[in-house]
């Protein structure tokens, strides 16, 4: 009976001691992700790193004896989910622990976020979520939840939607008016992303001008993403107004390509899309520049939030999308954009071995 007490005793004494030395450990307080700070990495042609630094603040128990951290993260664009990591046992140590990650997205996945960011209505939110697990006697103890948000907004089509006046001759005669210009995004896919344009043109002459077919290209910091035809045989009758339109795409599975280019230009890239149409007048036919519809955009992300912002907003106010080798920057200034081959002057294209003038109105 006493040895039974005895015992009793010792188990007794056993448990408050491990309450007291678990109390202990608890006592210190969970630890909490102070910060998150994130940057790109090496960023080849099949894939790109994502380095992560995350601050805990629970720096007396990370320097008790054997403590280390279990460390898991994951980097979402859009709800999809295109890195992430899992590091355990790592040794944190120091008044401030730091741990750093990296982990590899594969390129191939930008196209899905691209469909993604254009029927977000050009709109994508980053999600970072750490997860610190201290593990230390046999304890582990998380950290705090921990999730940082920030918002990309770009406006790529902007500069189409004007309802400016222009007008277009050739050797000091009018050929047609543009009256407005637009432009939406069709359903975006991994494989296509459609850009429908149109212009609100009146021929006031008493002479039909048919047009035999609308080519477009599109590329994005000089990579080749789209070309083809944008719209098929019309006539501009005599002193009458029609609706031309013209439906460009961009190649979005080609984009991965792009993506290497815009990361090494600091997040930074020009759209451009040219519009070409094949005119028949006066019995003669040639292929001549739509100004009108033709444009560079210049736009700037900031992923990660290296310019430590919630929100980046990459509109921009322009002018005039008539103006060939105009681009706009996220900071709303017009500058000039080097074009590919010597230019004509200001506001003139050859029609025939004829000038031909767009003037605004």
């Amino acid at each position: 009976m006493v040895r039974r007490r005895t015992w009793l005793v010792v188990l007794v004494a056993l448990g408050l001691v491990t309450a007291s030395v678990a109390y202990g450990v608890v006592a210190l307080d969970r630890p909490q992700v102070e910060s998150v700070d994130n940057e790109w990495g090496t960023v080849t042609s099949e894939r790109t790193e994502v380095e992560t630094r995350i601050g805990v603040d629970d720096p007396r128990l990370l320097r008790l004896g054997d403590a280390a951290a279990d460390v898991s993260y994951t980097v979402s664009l859009n709800d999809l989910e295109i890195a992430s990591e899992r590091k355990r046992r790592i040794d944190a140590a120091g008044d401030d622990a730091n741990v750093t990650v990296s982990t590899w997205l594969d390129n191939d996945d930008i196209p899905a976020w691209w469909a993604s960011h254009v029927r977000r209505n050009e709109t994508t939110t980053v999600r970072v979520e750490p997860d610190v697990v201290v593990e230390y006697a046999g304890l582990r103890l998380p950290a705090e939840e921990w999730t940082r948000t920030r918002t990309v907004r770009t406006d790529l089509l902007e500069p189409l939607r004007l309802t400016e006046r222009r007008e277009v001759r050739a050797g000091g005669q009018l050929l047609f008016v543009v009256n407005e210009t637009d432009a939406q995004w069709g359903t975006a896919t991994t494989n296509r992303t459609p850009i429908d344009a149109s212009a609100t043109v009146t021929n006031p002459t008493p002479i039909p001008i048919p047009i035999t077919e609308v080519r477009y290209a599109v590329r994005l910091n000089g990579v080749p993403v789209g070309q083809g035809v944008a719209g098929e045989q019309t006539l501009l009758p005599p002193n009458s107004t029609r609706t031309l339109a013209a439906t460009a795409a961009i190649d979005t599975d080609e984009l991965d390509e792009w993506w290497v280019t815009h990361l090494r230009n600091d997040e930074t890239s020009t759209l451009t899309v040219d519009f070409t149409a094949t005119l028949e007048y006066a019995g003669f036919e040639r292929e001549v520049p739509l100004d009108f519809l033709s444009y560079n955009r210049t736009f700037r992300t900031d992923m990660l939030g290296s310019a430590d912002a919630g929100t980046v907003d990459s509109s921009g106010n322009q002018g005039s999308a008539a103006a060939r080798n105009r681009s706009v920057g996220i900071d709303g200034t017009s500058r000039s954009s080097p074009p590919d081959s010597e230019p004509a002057p200001p506001g003139m294209v050859e029609l025939f071995g004829t000038p031909v003038r767009t003037t605004r109105v």
